[in-house]
């Protein structure tokens, strides 16, 4: 018992001698730190000691200066800012009207496409076009239309209405006009480019003229004339053929001439040019007024004659 008395108190005198160890430390190091701020406070002192005032007011005006140009480096940002977001404002109203044009422009030659399909465009005057201010990118959004090709052998004259019509509703310009008609001929009318400088190949007008001037009806009066006192109908000709080209002929060779003229002339080129004589001598007797008359008198008398044939054959 005496043993345990003495052991526990030595473990509580050895207890009270840490505590003492601790509190000594932590007074070291109080009086550390203490000395640690007073020598940074010393320091500081002796620094200020030796800088001068004038060294200090450099100092300032220096950061003063740097101030400034930093004020002014941002008002200069903020004027360019602006300044590119006025001209992207500009350029983005530009645009837009640009585009609104466009649109415009479209929905006007989707129009005239419309317009030229339901086949008004057939029926207008052969006279030359006006230059085309649609560009190239507006006619795009609707398909060309490709005009037939010309070999000589037709009418001109309708040849070039159709032509002029196609360009019409593709908004040609008339350079794009004399590039296409050179690609559309063919045959003998191709041979025209002959006669033609090729620095003048691409001007409209002139290659009209040279077209019009070979297979213009104007220049050709007198052929047509020879054609309708010639005119007879070949052997494997029907009735509407030959009627149908004598009226061809007699309206190319006599153009300004009356309608009263230009059908008797018909019907007599037609009845002179059958190949049977008895139909010619029946249509001879009859009183015609125009060459269609001719023509569903000829038919009546084959079909009759046809039906007699028939009828004695039995």
């Amino acid at each position: 018992m005496v043993n345990t008395r003495s052991t526990k108190y030595n473990e509580e005198t050895t207890t009270m001698d840490n505590d003492d160890d601790k509190r000594t430390v932590r007074r070291q190091k109080g009086e550390t730190k203490s000395d640690d701020k007073r020598t940074e406070m010393k320091l500081r002192g002796d620094i200020r000691k030796s800088v001068s005032p004038k060294k200090i007011d450099g100092v300032e005006q220096q950061i003063d200066q740097v101030g400034l140009k930093f004020n002014r480096i941002e008002k200069e940002f903020q004027e360019n800012k602006e300044e590119i977001e006025r001209k992207l404002e500009d350029t983005r109203r530009r645009v837009q009207k640009e585009i609104l044009e466009k649109i415009n422009g479209l929905e006007h030659q989707l129009h005239r496409a419309s317009i030229a399909d339901s086949g008004d465009c057939l029926t207008s005057p052969a006279t030359p076009l006006q230059h085309s201010s649609l560009m190239h990118t507006e006619r795009s959004v609707h398909k060309m239309l490709k005009p037939p090709t010309y070999d000589g052998q037709s009418s001109w004259s309708m040849y070039r209405r159709q032509f002029e019509a196609a360009a019409k509703a593709n908004g040609w310009t008339p350079q794009e006009m004399a590039t296409s008609l050179v690609i559309s001929l063919r045959g003998q009318a191709l041979e025209i480019l002959q006669s033609i400088p090729e620095e003048q190949q691409n001007d409209y007008n002139r290659i009209v003229g040279a077209l019009e001037i070979r297979y213009g009806h104007k220049y050709l009066r007198q052929v047509y004339q020879s054609q309708i006192k010639s005119r007879q109908q070949r052997s494997n000709e029907s009735l509407q053929e030959y009627e149908a080209d004598i009226e061809r002929l007699v309206h190319l060779a006599y153009p300004q001439a009356p309608k009263e003229f230009l059908e008797q002339i018909g019907i007599q080129t037609f009845i002179d040019g059958l190949v049977d004589t008895e139909m010619q001598q029946a249509l001879r007797l009859g009183r015609h007024t125009t060459i269609s008359d001719a023509l569903v008198a000829a038919l009546e008398f084959k079909a009759a004659k046809e039906a007699s044939r028939s009828y004695k054959s039995r």
